[in-house]
């Protein structure tokens, strides 16, 4: 699958992200950079918040590499 907005590939853990933070109402997934500028913040903190998601226990997030 690629972004809708710059064509790369999306990232397993942006689409994690995605349904995490959007929700599984989410019709599309940006990859992990245009989710980043999305909600104004960066990669790495989008990483972090992976990380604790996986952490915490977050299935989605499991086996993923974040980074």
């Amino acid at each position: 699958m690629n972004c809708p907005v710059c064509q790369k590939p999306v990232e397993p853990v942006a689409v994690a992200l995605t349904f995490k933070i959007v929700g599984p109402q989410a019709t599309e997934s940006l990859c992990l950079s245009c989710l980043a500028a999305k909600f104004r913040t960066t990669r790495e903190r989008l990483l972090d918040a992976a990380r604790r998601y996986r952490d915490g226990g977050c299935v989605r997030f499991q086996g993923l590499d974040l980074g």
